[in-house]
């Protein structure tokens, strides 16, 4: 841990991060002030149901929105990454992301549902995706470009959300926004790179996770921010990490743990207010686990609301990905190998 301290100071941060990448986490907080301010005119408002479609980080977003709308109670929030199925579109309002507008995949599902349904909005920095929604007289919501699409989650997801709110479609859950702010705001101050690791908790996440492989157990509504982490600590950390989710996990991968692998760091993502049959399963899971020597964190978002909690306990995991690719001495914006791929295409 001591070691681990000296890596995590300001100045050593600075020497493998040229780019200062952890700037751009501690903008976060304005950034969703800012995307809030989004102004969408959209011409009915009785919607039932939403279809998202994106890839790779720019469907975090819909994950997270599918999550909160599953636990406050909203409507159906249906997240397509790749293939668009063959569905019935009435009282559905579309949603297409592509923070850099140019992801073929969202392209293509944009255009096989653009030509024929009206109902429809595209989020993107501009793009080929501006270009599409311009042509097809598809509404388009222009948001700002963070570095690369992964650091830009508080545009797409909040830009999103504004969506939503001029859908009326989140009736009874608009104060929840003003909470996530403050939440934000505080989470900020605790995860500083200047806070020690002994009061940081994205730190100390860092430093169990570095030198290991993480094995991130997610709530039945905190899934979204579990693959979120694990993303992030393949691009920002340039590791490897798995993810699932309960209830599932808790009747298969429960006896992949008679024989622990001491390489795999186990972490729970656990949220406020879990239903009492899923906590119960949860802990005794750990239990589990603790009996058997290995040793488990547990980490939990803070705020009343449901989307506070998942956007808390996002930010510090994002910013714990970030601090591992500090103690791991690899630069957390390049991404040589997606790079690579997308010529290949």
């Amino acid at each position: 841990m001591m070691e681990d301290e000296e890596k995590l100071t300001p100045q050593e941060i600075a020497k493998v991060d040229p780019r200062r990448i952890g700037q751009l986490y501690e903008s976060w907080p304005v950034n969703v002030e800012e995307a809030l301010k989004t102004q969408v005119e959209l011409g009915r408002k009785n919607y039932e149901r939403v279809v998202y479609l994106a890839v790779g980080g720019s469907a975090t977003a819909g994950d997270i929105i599918s999550d909160w709308f599953l636990s406050s109670g909203g409507v159906e929030v249906s997240v397509f990454t790749g293939n668009v199925p063959k569905m019935k579109l009435e009282k559905t309002l579309v949603i297409v992301c592509s923070t850099s507008g140019d992801t073929e995949e969202t392209l293509r599902m944009a255009e096989t549902i653009g030509k024929k349904h009206p109902d429809m909005v595209a989020i993107s920095a501009g793009g080929k995706l501006k270009e599409v929604a311009e042509k097809e007289g598809i509404v388009h919501v222009k948001i700002r470009l963070s570095e690369a699409p992964r650091y830009t989650l508080p545009y797409s997801l909040f830009a999103s959300v504004a969506v939503l709110r001029s859908a009326s479609l989140m009736d009874g859950m608009e104060w929840e926004l003003e909470e996530t702010v403050s939440s934000l705001k505080k989470t900020r101050e605790m995860i500083a790179s200047k806070v020690p690791i002994a009061g940081n908790l994205s730190k100390q996440i860092a430093s169990v996770v570095s030198n290991g492989e993480p094995c991130i157990f997610a709530s039945s509504v905190t899934k979204s921010v579990a693959r979120r982490f694990k993303t992030c600590l393949n691009e920002n950390a340039k590791m490897h990490a798995t993810f699932d989710s309960a209830p599932d996990f808790l009747h298969n991968e429960v006896e992949a743990w008679e024989q622990p692998d001491k390489r795999l760091r186990p972490i729970f993502l656990r949220r406020a207010n879990e239903p009492n049959f899923e906590t119960k399963s949860l802990d005794a899971f750990i239990a589990i686990l603790q009996r058997k020597g290995v040793k488990t964190n547990q980490v939990t978002g803070t705020g009343r609301g449901n989307l506070s909690q998942l956007m808390s306990l996002c930010y510090v995991l994002d910013v714990a990905s970030y601090y591992t690719a500090i103690l791991r001495g690899v630069d957390p914006f390049g991404i040589g190998l997606i790079d690579e791929l997308k010529k290949a295409r």
